[in-house]
């Protein structure tokens, strides 16, 4: 019951961040009397939870981490074509950039380098077997090339959506249209991946 009751204290914490920040404190401004009250928990309970406010932004970028994870396996658990695949990421982008690239750039930011310390190297794991296997699972289904590697798979799939990634941002600042974006992303992941 303890580890449950931390780790709701840790996630309201990471919550209240994420709150903050969308609605525009930058993640260096935080005050953890502020992430205090919105999370609804006092100042002492943070700190019986985290040393400083950059052990909570650490956390929290391995917080949001671990959630998108959790999107992207719930994402593709049954993608069995190209198609789909194609169609699940231009929407799984499309919703980022609606809702929360605002504050991942925000705390990317602050945060600056990724550390490879804590569970950032456990979530970035997670994520290559969840993509392995829908790889494996269309490969299986002859939705890509047989002949193609599944780490040449997996680093044509993730340079399509990092690619992307940095078109909305592009996209975005520089009133462009997310049309015609999402068809060049379909185009590429169909070149690099299908027969």
């Amino acid at each position: 019951m303890q580890n449950d009751q931390q780790a709701a204290r840790k996630a309201a914490v990471y919550e209240a961040a994420l709150q903050l920040i969308g609605q525009g404190v930058s993640p260096a401004a935080l005050k953890i009397q502020q992430l205090a009250d919105a999370a609804g928990i006092g100042k002492g309970t943070v700190y019986e939870y985290f040393s400083s406010k950059e052990e909570i932004l650490q956390g929290l970028a391995e917080y949001c981490f671990a959630r998108e994870n959790e999107r992207v396996r719930a994402m593709f658990a049954d993608c069995t074509t190209l198609a789909g695949l194609e169609e699940r990421i231009t929407g799984y982008l499309q919703d980022i950039a609606a809702s929360r690239m605002g504050s991942y750039k925000m705390i990317a930011e602050t945060l600056g380098m990724p550390r490879r310390t804590g569970a950032m190297p456990a979530c970035m794991a997670e994520l290559k077997e969840i993509v392995s296997e829908l790889l494996a699972r269309l490969q299986a289904a002859g939705e890509i090339a047989p002949e193609l590697g599944m780490e040449y798979c997996y680093m044509s799939l993730l340079s399509a959506v990092v690619g992307g990634l940095m078109g909305l941002c592009y996209a975005a600042d520089h009133d462009r249209t997310v049309e015609d974006l999402m068809d060049n992303l379909r185009l590429m992941i169909r070149r690099n991946l299908g027969k």
